[in-house]
């Protein structure tokens, strides 16, 4: 069992680190059982939904079914030690999963789907860059306004966040900053 994974700082996302121990192990180029690479290829997939919002209320349930199936079926060690660590990651970090799925949220901010960008009303000078570098149109704003990003056009590519010069534009998880609904006159 990949003992790193059960001992992760809170810099780092459970999900996310089993996702890429998942696509790095050799089940997934193996192919000589059925249950080592379907079972890998269907752990990477499920998580992978989950790491991109796209998660159902039945994932940790299949997940935790599919494991024990790799568990009994596999016909190599690899593919019984793959379901044992990903066992392990779940029942340790259960409540990051169901952060993941039920809340969605990713509690390290690490996951780029659960993250939003904001912009703060005290430090927008109006300017407009971020305007200009958003290629998706998901910001509304003109010159001495604050800017508001539309959370539902947004796609988090961070382009905005690199034009800004004031760092107005900030990076929130779980915790939102206060940021006006609509925009509203600069106060610098």
């Amino acid at each position: 069992m990949e003992e790193k994974l059960l001992n992760l700082p809170e810099t780092c996302c459970p999900v996310d680190e089993l996702l890429k121990y998942v696509r790095g192990h050799k089940c997934l180029d193996c192919g000589k059982c059925v249950f080592g690479y379907e079972g890998a290829a269907q752990l990477e997939m499920t998580l992978n939904d989950i790491t991109m919002k796209k998660s159902r209320s039945t994932d940790m349930d299949q997940l935790r079914k599919l494991c024990g199936l790799m568990k009994t079926q596999a016909l190599c060690e690899d593919g019984v030690e793959l379901a044992d660590t990903a066992l392990a990651v779940m029942e340790k970090y259960a409540d990051e999963f169901a952060q993941h799925i039920a809340k969605r949220s990713c509690k390290a901010g690490v996951c780029k789907r659960f993250v939003t960008y904001h912009i703060l009303a005290d430090k927008c000078v109006g300017c407009g860059d971020c305007m200009d570098a958003c290629e998706d149109d998901a910001i509304q704003g003109r010159a001495k306004f604050v800017h508001v990003i539309d959370q539902n056009e947004c796609t988090q590519c961070g382009k905005c966040k690199e034009a800004c010069e004031e760092d107005a534009i900030v990076i929130a998880g779980a915790i939102k900053p206060r940021c006006p609904p609509r925009p509203i006159p600069c106060r610098r």
